[in-house]
């Protein structure tokens, strides 16, 4: 039975049709759901004094970037009617492919619904999609919704 759903969600507007169906499917299943947003550009201090960066400056960075993630976040969950769920934000660093099956391990989660756009890179032909590599590294069943032009 579905009780825990993960959404990862990129801030781009195409990206929220997965968003869409995982509420439609929390209010089905009376599911929670969890938004997770990857930042593979935070940095730890360690990184950052090894690149020479002012690490306050970079943090400041950082935490605004994460309230501004975290507000989007919630706007999109209010636009698709998902007030009335329960609802946890989470904003993680690291690469999304590793990142999203750990997250979804680590909750408990009994599904993952996400977006794909496809393969469009040489090194996501080599490497594969961010989709791919959750597939192959998730414990709990993973849907992916593809990209349509319109």
């Amino acid at each position: 039975m579905i009780k825990h759903i993960l959404c990862p969600v990129a801030l781009e507007s195409e990206m929220h049709v997965a968003l869409k169906r995982a509420v439609v499917w929390a209010h089905q299943l009376d599911a929670k759901i969890t938004l997770l947003n990857v930042h593979p550009e935070f940095m730890s201090q360690e990184e950052m004094e090894m690149l020479r960066v002012s690490a306050l400056k970079m943090m400041q960075q950082f935490r605004e970037t994460s309230l501004t993630a975290k507000r989007k976040m919630k706007e999109l969950v209010e636009k698709y009617g998902a007030g009335d769920l329960e609802v946890d934000y989470l904003l993680r660093k690291g690469k999304p492919g590793d990142i999203i099956p750990e997250v979804a391990e680590e909750l408990g989660a009994d599904l993952i619904v996400m977006y794909t756009k496809g393969r469009d890179s040489l090194k996501e032909f080599i490497t594969g999609t961010i989709s791919q590599q959750v597939i192959n590294q998730a414990a709990c069943p993973v849907l992916v919704i593809p990209h349509h032009e319109k």
